[in-house]
């Protein structure tokens, strides 16, 4: 959607122009990797401190081995450089509103902050620096009813009882709110390639990103805003259970000034000898060291600001309830889990700090998880790559989280739909190379809390070997997955018993599947990517499996979209929107012909009939729109896109970059109104 995009080129450009060393974990070493996930909670800020300052060591001397060992042949320029990773309103007077399609979530009842929000009479839209408020009912009237600024570029709000919490990412330019700091890490000390080599030639300068809190009244007109915050660090995801929103923010970088990179001083193309070179890796540990030893707290946390008045307050970070790994198994960075109360305009904010990045969260009524890759890894078999899950209670009448547990899982996690939790039971789904064979291999762990411990209960085969995992979703007791690498195998996993996952059967095809959405309790619908038997992909497509005999799941509907056809709901299940009152789906579609041609395309899913086109809803001829600053660069332009699509009792709401069409369900021809947007 179009302020994800712009958030997208930010990331790209701060990681281009200013990160010296790369993420990941660092095998290769004599140093051990940890051998629990535990976490400890510090006693006060100096143990913190110490935390903190043992972690950092322990980074510096495994990343000092690894120049000794392997870094010579990076300085003499002989060595490849990796490949980056990037790291409801009250109705108004005159009765009930008309029934509207809600959020799609991952799981019942806890809501996911979104760029669309339906509350009442009114639809809540995020743009690239604003939030457009429209007067949705009656259809025929449709109009822009206000539109609030935002700063920095909004990613997604929560909206309910008459308030709305927007988040969004703010650069700070200028230091004001603190972002002074370096972007470089302790990691893996391979140099990465020349920026020009696979970025666009945009420089930015490095600093500090922060997702700001925007909380507003929005019961009348104008908007009100009521209270605004700022934690340093980059925005992961948000869920709100009733009144309270709970936002996960990462600081992916940044460490004191004193500690330099150390290829700042092994430069590329060194030619100074071998001794030379392990006597300047050894000056650089030493003074690392060193400016860890002199460190202060202040250099490592995230900064928390609020507005009280006219004045930017600091809100300092409660220090015991900072949960620390154990030292050199965590990421770089740190975690911070943010409450707020939605009701209030001054309760106290709700923190908690975990030591190193977290990549994905899962979070049901009564549970947060928070899925952790270890730092340093073993080189081979399962623990090759592991990954932590950090278990968190969530309380009802409260914005803290309360630890739980923590385990080891072999592999990486895909995304939020490899986690659940179901009867205190965490299922996970993750990949790893096969000690053996070498081959990539997905499998199902379960596992619970016992005595403060994430124990492992049970595991499925291993799955698909040299497949990656490409989808899964935890429903009932059973899981399911897709696979790809020619053909796309829907595997059904039975969890009945945790202690023994099964694999109960699957079926294949070309192609595969991106998100997968329960129909009901024996069909699911997804949307991937068509292809043939050979691997070769076409356009997006839709399918529709029976799986009421799991043992012989079926394919018994599809729709495939045109080859030059994308839709934002193959990588987002917030832009999949089913109406299951009517059994219609609103996809939006966007077709390429050398510029992007918006559509949203309505489709009937019914398990016995299918799969079937309804109807389409054309905005018309596609517009080039100037990239806003700071990209307006000349040639820079955005192309026209459909995001979404909502229901509002019998009428479709069609969601562009530039404008909404309101149709009535039982003509997609005549739209009954169109509202421009900024």
């Amino acid at each position: 959607m179009r302020r994800a995009r712009r958030a997208a080129l930010g990331f790209l450009i701060l990681t281009s122009a200013a990160c010296g060393g790369g993420g990941g974990s660092a095998g290769g070493t004599d140093a051990a990797a940890p051998a629990s996930a535990a976490l400890s909670r510090a006693a006060d800020c100096d143990e913190l401190l110490d935390a903190i300052r043992a972690d950092a060591r322990a980074k510096i001397r495994v990343q000092a081995d690894e120049l000794r060992v392997g870094g010579w042949s990076y300085a003499e320029g002989g060595g490849g450089s990796p490949t980056p990773v990037a790291m409801s309103t009250p109705a108004p007077d005159g009765g009930a509103p008309p029934e509207a399609t809600d959020t799609n979530t991952q799981v019942p009842g806890v809501d996911e902050a979104d760029v669309v929000e339906v509350a009442g009479d009114r639809i809540y839209l995020l743009g690239n620096d604003d939030l457009s408020i429209l007067t949705a009912a009656p259809p025929e009237a449709a109009t822009l009813a206000e539109r609030v600024p935002i700063e920095g570029t909004p990613l997604g709000m929560f909206v309910a009882d008459g308030r709305a919490l927007v988040v969004s990412s703010v650069f700070d330019d200028d230091g004001t709110l603190g972002g002074d700091r370096r972007c470089d890490t302790i990691g893996p000390p391979f140099p990465l390639p020349e920026p020009e080599s696979f970025f666009p030639p945009i420089t930015a300068p490095c600093h500090s990103i922060f997702t700001k809190l925007t909380l507003l009244d929005v019961r009348a007109t104008p908007a009100r805003v009521v209270r605004e915050a700022w934690i340093e660090g980059t925005y992961v995801a948000a869920r709100r259970h009733g009144a309270r929103g709970r936002m996960i923010v990462q600081r992916d970088w940044g460490t004191p000034l004193r500690l330099v990179d150390p290829w700042t001083v092994l430069p590329l193309g060194f030619g100074g000898g071998l001794a030379e070179f392990l006597g300047r890796v050894d000056a650089w540990e030493s003074s690392a060291l060193a400016a860890v030893d002199d460190s202060a707290l202040a250099e490592w946390l995230p900064a928390v600001r609020e507005r009280v008045g006219q004045t930017l307050v600091d809100r300092p970070l409660a220090c015991d309830r900072a949960e620390i790994p154990p030292t050199g198994g965590a990421p770089q960075g740190a975690t911070l889990i943010v409450g707020i109360d939605l009701a209030s305009d001054d309760a106290p904010l709700a923190d908690t700090l975990l030591l190193g990045a977290a990549t994905e969260i899962y979070a049901s009524a009564e549970t947060l998880v928070l899925a952790q890759p270890v730092w340093q890894s073993e080189p081979l078999g399962e623990a090759a790559t592991r990954t932590a899950l950090h278990v968190f209670a969530l309380a009802p009448d409260a914005a803290e989280v309360v630890y739980r547990g923590s385990g080891f899982v072999p592999g990486t996690v895909l995304s939020q739909f490899s986690l659940d939790v179901r009867d205190d039971v965490v299922r996970v789904a993750t990949s790893f190379p096969h000690t053996e064979r070498g081959l990539t291999v997905t499998r199902v762990t379960t596992a619970a809390v016992r005595n403060g411990a994430l124990e492992t209960l049970g595991a499925s085969e291993d799955l698909a070997p040299g497949e990656q995992l490409q989808a899964a979703r935890f429903l009932g007791d059973r899981a399911y997955l897709v696979t790809f690498v020619r053909i796309d195998p829907l595997f059904v996993v039975d969890l009945a018993d945790p202690a023994r996952p099964r694999m109960l059967g699957e079926v294949e095809l070309p192609g595969f599947s991106d998100y997968l959405h329960p129909l009901d309790a024996d069909h699911l619908l997804t949307i991937g990517r068509a292809g043939n038997a050979v691997g070769q992909i076409a356009g997006p497509a839709l399918r529709l499996f029976d799986v009421t005999d799991p043992t012989s799941p079926r394919l018994t509907s599809s729709f495939e979209l045109p080859e030059n056809a994308s839709s934002p709901a193959e990588s987002d299940h917030l832009a999949f929107t089913f109406d299951a009152r009517r059994g219609l789906l609103a996809l939006p579609v966007n077709l390429y012909d050398g510029t992007s041609h918006p559509t949203l395309q309505l489709f009937t899913v019914d398990p016995t009939a299918g799969i079937a086109l309804r109807g389409v809803v054309d905005h018309g001829a596609p517009a080039l729109v100037p990239c806003p600053p700071p990209y307006d660069f000349e040639g820079c332009t955005v192309f026209e896109a459909m995001e979404r699509g909502v229901f509002i009792g019998d009428a479709v709401y069609s969601i562009a970059t530039s404008e909404v069409q309101v149709h009535a369900l039982d003509d997609l021809t005549e739209a009954l109104a169109t509202v421009p947007l900024p």
